[in-house]
Formats: structure tokens, sequence, C-alpha cells
């Protein structure tokens, strides 16, 4: 009896033991099973780190690449802006510095100066779309400087224009002996009538004619003029309206300060807009896309 108690007891303790030894072992598999998993875990963070990198560098290349190819087109359509604002005050500049050329505006259709001032005025506008605000802000002051030269230039047309053609007249003809009704002797007659009314108004600012004699020359002048039939009605009353010397030297210096601010406004947009376009890298007033959000 005794010794079956010593074989039982002996038999439980062997299967307690193999028990045991069964429990450890897969207690070791486990562990090494969550080694592993913790492993390949690593490696596919580190996997999917490398793909977020390289997809992060890649977006933003693109991103570059885009920006590179939209401020380019920028450039290209600010500068070819630009280049139709100049050249449009170029024009409206050639047109206004020659004001005895300027045809009569008081026709149907309009005439170069009109044309030339709508062309600055189109022109503006799309540089003010097209910025940057700095550029605009220059633009706009060649603009109005334009715009008031070309005023200038207007008021002072007729009268040049009228000088232009009483020159041309005079020397087509020779300087004595020609007759009286030739159109080289009505010229000169006409210029010599519009010297006396210049000599009268003078005389009659500082008092030394009266009020008659002046009329008397004004007449005289108006009489040579009609007999020449070389001006417009314009031309005529520009030349009778102020005959004054002080007149005529008030309006070509307003005329000449109007085109010397204008070559000024000119002159300083160009240089901004050759050192704006000059600029590397993106323009300040342009700012970058925003970049691709990390992902989680």
């Amino acid at each position: 009896m005794d010794l079956m108690d010593s074989d039982s007891v002996s038999a439980v303790v062997g299967a307690v033991c193999t028990l045991l030894g069964v429990v450890l072992g897969a207690l070791g598999t486990l562990g090494a099973a969550r080694v592993q998993l913790r492993g390949a875990i690593a490696q596919a963070d580190a996997v999917l780190a490398q793909a977020d990198t390289t997809y992060r560098a890649a977006l933003d290349q693109a991103h570059a690449a885009q920006r590179a190819v939209h401020e380019q087109w920028r450039r290209e359509i600010r500068r070819d802006a630009y280049a139709a604002f100049v050249a449009a005050l170029d024009r409206l500049e050639e047109l206004v510095s020659r004001p005895e050329l300027l045809e009569d505006d008081s026709g149907g259709e309009p005439d170069s100066l009109t044309l030339a001032t709508r062309a600055v005025r189109a022109t503006h506008a799309v540089v003010e779309l097209e910025g940057p605000e700095s550029l605009a802000l220059l633009a706009h002051t060649a603009r109005e400087r334009g715009l008031t030269a070309c005023d200038h230039a207007r008021r002072l047309a007729p009268r040049a224009g009228a000088l232009r053609v009483l020159g041309a007249a005079t020397d087509g003809g020779p300087a004595g002996g020609a007759e009286e009704s030739s159109p080289a002797a009505l010229a000169r007659a006409a210029h010599r009538a519009l010297t006396r009314l210049r000599e009268a108004a003078f005389h009659l600012d500082a008092g030394r004619v009266d009020q008659a004699a002046f009329d008397a020359a004004r007449q005289r002048a108006a009489d040579s003029l009609d007999a020449c039939g070389l001006l417009t009605p314009g031309q005529r009353r520009a030349l009778l309206g102020d005959p004054s010397w002080e007149g005529a030297l008030r309006a070509g210096s307003e005329h000449a300060d109007a085109l010397t601010r204008l070559t000024a406004a000119r002159t300083d947009f160009v240089a901004a807009a050759r050192a704006l376009l000059d600029t590397a890298g993106a323009a300040p007033d342009a700012p970058a896309p925003p970049r691709h959000p990390r992902r989680p």
C-alpha cells in the first residue's frame, strides 16, 4: 500500500513537471513571438515613415515646380503689360511734344491724340490689375502726367499750328517782289499784322494806347488772317483771343514743364518695372501655396 502511494505520488509529480515544462515552453514561444511582432511593427513604422518622407519631398518638389512655372508666367504677363504701357506713354509723349502737328479734334472721328490717350488709359488698367501696388502707383502718376501734358498740348495746338502754317507759307515764297495776292505775301502780311497786334496789347497793358487803338489793330490782324485763308476757325481764335507775348510764353512754359514731368514719371516707372522683373524668386506680393499637411 505504501509502495503504491509512493508510485502514485511520483507519477503525479512527473505529470506536474511535464505540464510545467509545456507551460514554460509555451510562454517562451509567446514571448519570442511578441518580440518578433514588436520588431515587425517597428520595421513597418520605419517603412511608413520613409514612404511619408519620400511622398512629402515629391509633393514639395511638385509645388516648387508649379510655383516656378506660375511665377514665370506672371513675369511674362507683367512684362507685356509694362511694355505696352510704356509704348503707349511714348506715343503720347511723341504727340504732345509737337503740338503744332496735332490735328483739329472738332471733327466726328477721334484724332491721333485722342487715340493715344485711350491707349494710355487701357494699358494702365492692365498694369493696375497685374500690380504690384507699388508699380501701379507709379503707373498712375505717369498716366496723370501724360493726360496733363495732353491738356496743355491741346490748348497750345491751335496757336502753334497756326504759326507753323503761316511760317511754312512765308518760307514758300520769295522775300520781296512777290505779288500782294500771292500766298506768301498774304502770309507775311498776316505775320506783320499779328506782330502789331501783340505790340498793341503790350502798350495797352502799359497804358500807352487806348482800347480803340488795340481794337483797330485786332481788326487789321483779323482781316489779314481772313485774307490769307490758311487757318482754321480754331487757329484764328487762338491768335486773336490772347495776342499778348505773356500768354504765349506762359502756355509754352506750362507745356514744357508738363513734358518734363511726364518724362520723369516714365523714367521712374521703367526703372521700377525693370527692377521687379529682374528680381529672382517669388514676387513679394505672391504668397507661396501652403505645404501639404503631414499625414498621421
